[in-house]
């Protein structure tokens, strides 16, 4: 997914457990952005790994539990709300992940098994203009024969989900 989907996806979710005032909603934004946008650093680290598969078990299942897990605990005890803001976007990323048609590695790095590409809905895009990684999806999509869709179809859901839980939590 891109940053955008993230960014709005991982909001939508962490301003459910967020307090309900300017400091919980600067933190909310806060931590969506770290867990829910900037995780995605870890593909400039991945030098080794071909452009389709650049994500590391930071991404994967495995980083929201001996990662996220850890440090929302150890957060817990500045602010009990921590915990959640740590977890919501951390778990809503890998969760967008896995809905698009990229191969991912559920168990590394402990086990090499990978989701198998073009298990999903969604083919990476970016919604402004065509970025390099997007054209390259669309030219690898075509020529395997992969079926999914623009994760572009995801941003109103996204967007959606963003505005229900700002009426539903601020009005």
């Amino acid at each position: 997914m891109n940053k955008i989907n993230h960014f709005i996806s991982a909001l939508a979710v962490t301003l459910v457990f967020a307090r309900n005032d300017p400091i919980g909603l600067l933190l909310a934004v806060l931590f969506s952005l770290v867990f829910g946008v900037l995780i995605d650093l870890d593909h400039v680290f991945n030098k080794k790994a071909p452009w389709y598969m650049k994500r590391t078990w930071i991404q994967e299942p495995t980083g929201l539990v001996f990662l996220g897990l850890p440090l929302g605990l150890i957060l817990r005890t500045f602010d009990p709300t921590f915990f959640w803001l740590v977890m919501a976007p951390y778990a809503t990323h890998i969760v967008l992940d896995y809905l698009c048609i990229f191969p991912a590695k559920p168990f590394a790095p402990f086990f090499d098994y990978t989701k198998r590409e073009g298990l999903g809905v969604f083919i990476p895009d970016t919604l402004l203009r065509r970025s390099e990684n997007s054209s390259l999806w669309h030219k690898r999509v075509k020529e395997k024969g992969i079926r999914g869709v623009s994760e572009n179809y995801f941003t109103p859901i996204a967007i959606s989900m963003l505005l229900l839980v700002i009426l539903l939590k601020f009005f």
